[in-house]
């Protein structure tokens, strides 16, 4: 069977509703199996083009079906951990010859193919009366009455459909498909309640959709033309896109009867050069940091930490980050004043923008964060918090929403404050204990255990916070050159109507580069120990109130 051939069987509406049908077996809510769907459709269109002639297109379509199914129940399963890839594996095989036998029923149906491949590609209003005249072999008088319009206007959609479907699927063929052209990576700062914008862009085709209306608004029919998808998908897809959090956060708005992205879209290349509005300060941060820490070195060794520090360098592990908040707040803070004070913010419970990476390119963008929990009334302490960094050096100990009181190794650090005679431990507290010290919680003292990490209490916290007081005052003027640089560069490179989340933008080519590239020069100039394994003591604090 030729490629052509095959693509018009691909817009066969039955063929679509079984492979529809198949998705929602497997699924849990009709949103998941509209995406397996999706998915399935997409994919196979994709392999078709790249090859001239398919001898058994059945057996290379369920071939496709399973690959698609496989990664969809892989990834259900690396999120939920419920679904087994045997059982969805047999439950393929257990459908295979109900579709196909189906699809050989139809496989003589060519002409209503053929119709339902060409109506494929136009909008719902075209589509409508084409599937009326044609399939349902109702007259022009009667289909004005069923969709209440006039006569005039069923003939008009009717010579318009006759003309530019026949054009559409002729050119189908010669087009280049672009299905993957990136892959769009997230970064968000709040607590998405509801719906997760982030969580709408996670198929080939939603990624699409959002990255073709970047910097411009396109109609459903301009997005069809250039996603070559037929305009059903595309609708759907739009209408998912457009909701949002309380309605109101999709990751398209509508403007009259186009589309535009909802939020920042940072070309890949556009990060890493943005970034360096930052990074272009890094000798002087590291010098001026240098320099504070050498003049205050005595209050830093001398604070009432809960855990024994002596060494400097470790201790700045876990104001590293706060630094380079720091800086990013204070620049936050010159854009809304000085650059900004026009602009109204959103006002929302989340934020995020996102980098575009070219499909199957190298990614180069180093996120990072900072990560922890809190708890009250556990191991004799009212109030427990904990946090760590994470990024190119080290992974995360702990994440947001992560129930802390369940982790062993944290409980026996708590009860190691002051000191524990590891002789009073049982053989199951002394392997957790092993865990513990590997990890980098506790270190052994003799025969007694303590924790490594910096641990403090609550009521010092601030204080612990203000030991880098002077530092942020000497680097005020370096946050005015980068807030009046990055603005020049938002106002050129950003969308007018999405200018209102440059606080997000910021955050995304702020501290994502410059965290990693700081702590890689305090490493180069010996102001930070440098971490021996992936998960460490660097970078974790541990606040308590008794």
């Amino acid at each position: 069977m030729k490629t052509n051939e095959i693509l018009k069987l691909i817009g066969d509406k039955e063929f679509l509703d079984k492979i529809y049908q198949f998705s929602y077996r497997r699924c849990n809510t009709s949103y998941e199996a509209e995406d397996l769907c999706s998915d399935i459709i997409l994919t196979v269109i994709s392999a078709v083009h790249k090859q001239e002639q398919i001898e058994n297109f059945y057996a290379f379509v369920w071939t496709v079906v399973r690959r698609v199914y496989a990664d969809y129940c892989e990834k259900r399963n690396s999120v939920r951990q419920t679904i087994s890839m045997e059982n969805g594996d047999y439950a393929i095989a257990a459908k295979e010859n109900e579709i196909d036998s189906f699809i050989e029923e139809t496989a003589e149906q060519e002409q209503i193919k053929k119709i339902f491949a060409e109506i494929s590609f136009l909008s719902k209003a075209y589509r409508e009366v084409m599937v009326l005249y044609y399939l349902d072999e109702m007259n022009v008088k009667d289909i004005s009455k069923k969709l209440n319009i006039s006569e005039t206007t069923v003939k008009q959609r009717l010579f318009f459909a006759r003309n530019t479907v026949r054009k559409e699927v002729e050119i189908m063929n010669e087009r280049n498909l672009s299905l993957k052209p990136v892959s769009l990576a997230f970064i968000g700062k709040g607590n998405p309640s509801g719906n997760d914008p982030r969580t709408k862009a996670e198929r080939i085709l939603s990624q699409n959709l959002v990255y073709a209306c970047k910097d411009k608004a396109k109609s459903a029919k301009e997005l069809s033309d250039e996603l070559c998808v037929p305009m059903p998908y595309i609708e759907d897809e739009l209408e998912i896109q457009l909701k949002g959090e309380n309605g109101s956060y999709g990751l398209l708005r509508k403007m009259g009867d186009k589309y535009i992205s909802n939020v920042i879209i940072v070309e890949n290349s556009e990060f890493n050069e943005a970034g360096k509005i930052y990074t272009k300060h890094l000798d002087e941060l590291c010098e001026k940091l240098k320099n504070h820490l050498q003049s205050h070195r005595e209050e830093f060794l001398n604070f009432p930490y809960l855990s024994r520090q002596t060494d400097l360098r470790f201790i700045l592990w876990t104001l590293i980050s706060e630094s380079v908040w720091h800086l990013k707040e204070r620049v936050d803070e010159i854009l809304e004043t000085e650059f900004f004070k026009e602009v109204k913010q959103p006002q929302r419970k989340f934020t995020t923008v996102c980098v575009a990476i070219p499909y199957g390119a190298s990614y180069s963008a180093r996120f990072y964060g900072c990560d922890g929990n809190e708890t009250h009334d556990f191991c004799g302490y009212s109030y427990v918090f904990i946090r760590n960094i994470y990024g190119k050096r080290m992974n995360r100990h702990f994440y947001c929403g992560q129930t802390i009181t369940n982790d062993e190794k944290l409980r026996l650090t708590l009860k190691a404050i002051g000191g524990m005679d590891i002789n009073t431990l049982d053989e199951m507290q002394r392997e957790i204990a092993a865990k513990a010290i590997e990890c980098g919680f506790l270190r052994k003292n003799g025969e007694i255990l303590e924790p490594r990490i910096v641990a403090i209490e609550q009521k010092d916290w601030e204080n612990f916070r203000n030991l880098l007081c002077e530092y942020y005052d000497s680097i005020e003027n370096i946050a005015k050159k980068i807030a009046a640089e990055l603005h020049a560069y938002m106002v050129s490179h950003i969308q007018r109507h999405l200018l209102n989340e440059y606080k997000s933008y910021n955050l995304l080519v702020s501290g994502i580069n410059l965290l990693n590239d700081l702590i890689e020069k305090c490493i180069a100039e010996d102001l930070l120990t440098e971490p021996q394994q992936r998960i460490g003591p660097e970078g974790v604090l541990l606040v308590v109130e008794r």
